[in-house]
Order: structure tokens, then C-alpha cells, then sequence
């Protein structure tokens, strides 16, 4: 299975690369034409709704302060020191174990998935 994914400003560009190497409809907000740097959140947690994209972010903001009716579904990795390789294949084996449509809300991510 297959996610459609938005990443974050701090989610490296490689991220995208690996992602999209797997099968994934990526996109990252710096390369979105209405996006880029410095993009608030709640901007993003829209797109995310219009877009059918699930978002992907080290950005505690998605967990303190953007309500989860504000976006599709955040996978959020409350760990920055992950390598591009373990985001990558993380997200990855996440898809092969729940189907996009079942990806509800804010989901917490790590290495319990490597």
C-alpha cells in the first residue's frame, strides 16, 4: 500500500526522495508552490484535508496546538535523531501495515517500527 504524504519543513528533502523510491505520493512544503519555509501549521493541516495527504513532521506543534480535526492524519516522530533511512523505512512499514483510509488523527511514530 501506498500513502499520499506532506512533509514538514523539518523533515529532511532525502525523506521525500526515499519515499517516493518506495511507491509514495510525496510532496514537501518546500517544494509546494504555496508553501515553503516558515509556513505555519494550520495552513498545512488544511492542505492535508484537501489534498488527502497525511502529514509527516518532528514539529510538536501538530500535537500542542493544530486540533486533529484540522488535518487528515499526522504521523508524528517525537524523535529528531532518526536518520533519513529510518524515517523512510518507518513511514514504509507503517503503509504496509495499515491502509491509508484507517489512518485517523495524530499517530506517534518511532523505532518500535524498525
Amino acid at each position: 500500500m501506498t500513502y499520499r504524504l506532506i512533509l514538514d519543513e523539518n523533515v529532511e528533502h532525502e525523506v521525500l526522495h526515499r519515499l517516493e523510491n518506495y511507491g509514495h505520493d510525496a510532496e514537501h512544503v518546500d517544494f509546494v508552490p504555496e508553501f515553503g519555509k516558515e509556513t505555519a501549521d494550520h495552513p498545512i493541516a488544511r492542505y492535508s484535508l484537501d489534498t488527502d495527504r497525511v502529514i509527516v513532521t518532528y514539529d510538536d506543534d501538530f500535537v500542542l496546538e493544530v486540533d486533529e480535526g484540522l488535518y487528515r492524519a499526522v504521523l508524528y516522530f517525537d524523535d529528531a535523531t532518526l536518520s533519513v533511512e529510518q524515517v523512510a523505512d518507518i513511514i514504509h512499514t507503517v503503509s504496509q501495515n495499515y491502509p491509508q483510509a484507517e489512518l485517523q488523527g495524530l499517530e506517534y511514530v518511532g523505532e518500535e517500527w524498525l
